[in-house]
């Protein structure tokens, strides 16, 4: 039997996390390790080394967006596959466009930074520096679905990048 896929999933929801253990684990084909804590992402990646990062961007102690930066960074975990998990980035977005003038010269956007204006999971995914996004709530059979996409892709990328250098 083939080893199983090491994941790591960080979101501030400690019951969220451990939801996302049972399921994912019950499939007999990962090993998943959770942090509730954002502020020691790095600390668990290293002790982990996943194939795969799961990655709630909204969170009281840490951003992930910070937690992103961070691992590019690295040249032990640029290439980390990471996914974005999240619902309360999108919810952010809606209530602020609803509620706000957001126009580039509006005293809300000088003051936080401009908004986020990406509408496809695969522009908010680029825009996060991640290789996927997946609003919640959601399936697990869909994150499965797209876990087992990122991971080709990210092997194909570093075989074509093998190739590259020889």
């Amino acid at each position: 039997m083939a080893d199983k896929i090491k994941i790591v999933v960080i979101d501030d929801e400690p019951d969220y996390c451990e939801y996302l253990k049972e399921k994912l684990e019950a499939t007999g084909n990962y090993e998943v390790t959770t942090t509730s804590h954002p502020e020691e992402a790095e600390k668990v990646i290293r002790d982990v080394t996943p194939a795969l990062l799961l990655l709630d961007i909204v969170m009281p102690t840490r951003k992930g967006t910070d937690v992103i930066a961070s691992l590019r960074k690295d040249p032990d975990f640029k290439r980390l596959p990471i996914i974005v998990v999240t619902g309360k980035g999108e919810m952010v977005f809606n209530k602020k466009k609803h509620d706000f003038q957001w126009i580039p010269n509006s005293k809300l956007v000088q003051e936080r930074g401009p908004l986020l204006d990406a509408r496809s999971a695969e522009a908010l995914s680029e825009a996060y520096k991640a290789n996927d996004y997946l609003a919640k709530p959601f399936a697990v059979d869909v994150l499965i679905e797209i876990m087992k996409d990122v991971l080709a892709r990210s092997r194909k990328q570093a075989t074509k990048q093998q190739d590259e250098n020889i």
